[in-house]
């Protein structure tokens, strides 16, 4: 889950930014879930509009990946297995957007963006360190694996395929003007096609 403060009053082309580094974050997401296997159920991003105190119009950007199966996990699964998977899948979002926003020379702004995806990596790293593993470096190797991934050419490729997709589709039917959240959602098959197009496989990523 992916969600951005208020944008409030600001350029077009900022908020076009702004949708799209939301794409990207939630594109790495996907990606990275076909990757390992996991068949996706649901892709997408919203924008949520609120009136501010001063009765202003504002709007927020988020969005979220589903995967079919359950989500929960036994801490006794292997370290470096599981855990690692579900790790790197959280850590990919935020690897993702910050790599496009470097790309295009927007600000850095994923404090926010990224704390649903902190809390995930929080809660795997928590119940390792209760069996005896380092948090820390547990913390340390998600992110650095998850920035591995997405310096990938191909895999860049195919993570900018479906942010492209999203963005189209976003541009377009997220506009409002009331109070409400508005979604759209692009469908597992597109996401399989684009990552199929730039040579990535399904389950070709083994946390071992």
């Amino acid at each position: 889950m992916f969600s951005n403060e208020p944008l409030g009053h600001y350029s077009f082309i900022a908020f076009a930014s702004e949708l799209e580094a939301t794409c990207y974050h939630e594109a790495s997401h996907a990606v990275v879930d076909y990757m390992f296997g996991r068949p996706l159920s649901s892709v997408g991003v919203a924008a949520s509009y609120e009136v501010d105190d001063g009765g202003e119009l504002t709007v927020a950007y988020h969005g979220e990946v589903k995967t079919r199966g359950p989500d929960k996990i036994r801490v006794d699964f292997d370290y470096r297995g599981i855990h690692l998977m579900l790790g790197t899948v959280a850590a990919v979002g935020p690897a993702g957007e910050r790599r496009y926003r470097h790309e295009v020379g927007i600000p850095q702004r994923l404090l926010g963006a990224s704390e649903g995806d902190h809390r995930s990596i929080d809660a795997i790293a928590k119940m390792l360190e209760r069996r005896g593993r380092c948090r820390f470096a547990y913390r340390r190797m998600v992110w650095k694996y998850a920035q591995m991934i997405v310096a990938d050419p191909e895999v860049w490729s195919a993570i900018s395929a479906v942010a492209d997709d999203l963005y189209s589709e976003a541009a377009f039917d997220l506009d409002r003007d009331e109070p409400g959240d508005a979604w759209i959602y692009l469908a597992p098959s597109d996401v399989y096609r684009a990552c199929r197009r730039n040579g990535l496989r399904r389950g070709m990523l083994r946390a071992a």
